[in-house]
């Protein structure tokens, strides 16, 4: 305790929104926002798409317009915390690109404290993290993805929920462009021969962990990659999700 307390003195917490520091004070394992940026999280509200949780309009839709038009196969069905604003982006953004890996701390207790009960009834086998290819690991140093489904493994604990991450299960053997800035036919094209999956033995239930949801594709195209090798069902968590209202 008194050891945590130097380091935050020494290395203060910064806002996960706007990158300022925080003043040192006592709730130094929960604070990550200042009190100007608490109003810029989003966080998602009923009635949500039954599918990819993504908010909707209408609490008697099953489905949002993306999910209805895809009529995914691949995965059961996700959910996430937030809505995609600018301000989530930024924040993704310098946790991949500008190395504050300590963001992501905040957003795992925020996961595993709203879907506690939901990790539970799923009660999967592992976490799975959507992998990186090699050349982007190197670039940034770590799988932001990786380290979210760490944060959300060791945050369960607290409630005694007890999932442990598997990073060995899929392999980002191809390394493929920016997906949401590609039309349907070539993401699906893209995606093509892009993962191979590892041993599933004694595997019948996976939750993929990743930082967005914004089409589906990926999510949708490694569970049918874990279905094929014999995975029985597969779902997700992530951070945010890309409205579709």
């Amino acid at each position: 305790m008194i050891f945590n307390y130097i380091k935050k003195f020494i290395f203060p917490n910064r806002c996960i929104m706007c990158d300022e520091l925080l003043p040192f004070g006592f709730d130094l394992e929960n604070e990550f926002l200042c009190n100007t940026c608490r109003h810029k999280l989003e966080f998602i509200k009923e009635p949500t798409c039954k599918k990819c949780g993504a908010m909707i309009n209408n609490s008697s839709d099953m489905y949002c317009a993306r999910c209805e038009d895809k009529l995914w196969k691949g995965f059961e069905y996700g959910f996430g915390i937030l809505r995609y604003n600018d301000f989530v982006k930024e924040s993704i953004h310098r946790i991949k690109y500008a190395g504050r890996k300590e963001y992501i701390d905040f957003y795992g207790k925020c996961i595993a404290k709203i879907y506690k009960d939901k990790f539970k009834e799923i009660s999967p086998d592992y976490l799975v993290p959507v992998p990186i290819h090699y050349n982007r690991l190197k670039e940034r140093n770590y799988n932001q993805a990786e380290v979210l489904a760490y944060a959300i493994s060791n945050e369960l604990k607290k409630y005694n929920i007890h999932i442990d991450v598997n990073n060995d299960l899929i392999y980002r053997k191809k390394n493929t462009k920016v997906l949401n800035k590609l039309d349907p036919f070539s993401r699906e094209n893209e995606l093509k021969n892009a993962f191979e999956v590892c041993d599933v033995s004694n595997i019948e239930k996976v939750i993929l962990v990743d930082d967005i949801y914004t089409t589906g594709s990926t999510i949708n195209k490694i569970s049918e990659e874990l279905k094929t090798a014999g995975i029985n069902k597969v779902y997700f968590a992530v951070i945010a999700i890309v409205d579709n209202l």
